[in-house]
């Protein structure tokens, strides 16, 4: 119901050391999604006082609500053709928060042209009583409140509403852009008393810590390692093998680690030789979650985050394994499955293998495990790369059908490390497995590594 999350590792030791504060308020800020304020709740009740902050459209009609006040929300006139139907379902506060929460799944859809759009309008909209009725009985059951919350900036708060020896519990969203980016869409299209609050800076930042940490009982948790507050240190917090770790620091009280445990399983074949010829019957080979997950961290890009796929599978050449490919479902064209992840055995004496692997994933087989997979009829593939050159060597020439459909260069909103964005797709099901291999040692098999590349 609630939109995102901060960890459950993080969420039981802020649990954890909350039980030893005075019997006092706490204040919370930055509250999000109020997921403190629930572990904060789920200790103490409501013998405890909790206070709320935050700034955005969504979490200021949470923390208004949770705190027993009015949700001053109103639907922009210029909306009305849109969203008019949603009218009666604002007439009191549950209604409107049931509203408001629903309306970040599909408000980003109002406006913009083109059929998926309009179909999931549609779709919204002839659901809507059912899943209005259901988000509302939801909220009427909540059992968290508030002592009282405080819409504007996060700085305001610490300096003129926190007394100073009161315990604070902090998550500051330090990629604070596009925290508010997500919930853009409710400013779009209602109208609301917004706070006032600066962007968060890097003194900001610093001034976030100077406010928090000279206190008797606190809990801050950071994206970042400060090595002043070494000494402080409570926890570190990662949950995936890539995912970025979260250092929290205290006043005091038990320290904890917590690291992610990936489960990994073997593949029951052996991988392609250093020196193997290629063979001449290619296979596919549905894998494991653990199998998949084994295989793309010994020869998938470390740069590249880890995803959970909805098909992956094993490619191999007379029963020996040649790399491996995965799918998503459909992002926007819902014909058009997602590639996910796809790479070749590394130490091959072939240069041009990645694209076997990318050709196998496009075969008619590939489509109809896809097919089976989500009972539906697919066409097409897309993928993203990135890269430094303006045009992908794995994805570009030789690949039947294959187009790039979009070059742009994000910056940072990329992967942070290569300069260029490469949207490409192609068909699915163009040719068969046999094809595919012959097309391939055709047109690239004899193109070999350096014995000193391998």
């Amino acid at each position: 119901m609630f939109h995102g999350s901060i960890p459950a590792p993080l969420r039981s030791i802020i649990y954890e050391h909350a039980g030893a504060w005075p019997e006092t308020d706490i204040y919370v800020g930055c509250s999000g999604n109020f997921t403190i304020e629930r572990v904060l709740h789920n200790r103490f009740g409501n013998s405890r006082p909790v206070h709320g902050n935050d700034i955005t459209a969504y979490s200021c009609a949470l923390g208004w609500f949770l705190a027993g006040e009015e949700l001053p929300y109103e639907l922009r006139d210029e909306f009305d053709e849109e969203l008019g139907w949603v009218r009666p379902f604002c007439e009191d506060r549950t209604d409107r928060l049931a509203t408001l929460m629903l309306g970040t799944r599909f408000l980003q859809y109002v406006g913009k042209e083109g059929t998926y759009y309009r179909r999931m309008l549609d779709a919204t909209r002839a659901q809507w009583p059912r899943m209005h009725e259901k988000t509302a009985t939801k909220l009427r059951a909540l059992e968290t409140r508030l002592g009282s919350f405080y819409a504007g900036d996060v700085l305001d708060y610490l300096r003129d509403e926190v007394p100073p020896e009161a315990p604070v519990v902090m998550f500051p969203p330090f990629y604070a852009k596009d925290y508010q980016a997500q919930f853009a869409s409710i400013d779009a299209a209602f109208s609301w008393p917004e706070p006032a609050f600066n962007d968060l800076t890097e003194d900001g930042k610093e001034e976030i810590i100077n406010l928090v940490h000279d206190r008797p009982n606190w809990v801050l948790g950071l994206h970042i390692e400060r090595p002043e507050l070494r000494h402080r240190l409570a926890g570190v917090v990662q949950t995936a093998n890539r995912g970025l770790p979260i250092y929290v620091y205290a006043a005091g009280g038990p320290k904890r680690i917590v690291r992610p445990r990936q489960p990994v399983e073997p593949i029951p074949m052996p991988k392609i030789g250093v020196a193997d010829e290629l063979g001449d019957r290619m296979s596919l080979h549905v894998l494991t979650g653990g199998q998949f997950a084994g295989i793309r961290s010994q020869f998938m890009s470390k740069t590249i985050k880890p995803g959970s796929p909805l098909l992956a599978c094993g490619v191999a050449v007379d029963g020996k394994l040649i790399g491996a490919f995965a799918y998503l479902p459909p992002k926007f064209d819902p014909a058009t499955a997602y590639l996910m992840s796809d790479f070749p055995v590394s130490w091959t004496k072939y240069r041009r293998l990645a694209k076997l692997i990318v050709m196998a994933a496009s075969t008619s087989e590939a489509q109809l495990l896809l097919q089976r997979s989500l009972s539906k009829r697919l066409t097409g593939w897309a993928t993203t790369a990135f890269t430094d050159r303006p045009n992908s060597s794995k994805y570009g020439r030789g690949i039947p059908g294959v187009k790039l459909h979009k070059r742009s260069e994000p910056g940072d909103a990329g992967d942070g490390i290569h300069r260029y964005q490469l949207q490409y797709g192609g068909p699915l099901g163009g040719y068969t497995l046999a094809e595919a291999l012959a097309l391939w040692k055709r047109k690239h098999g004899r193109d070999m590594k350096k014995d000193d590349t391998r």
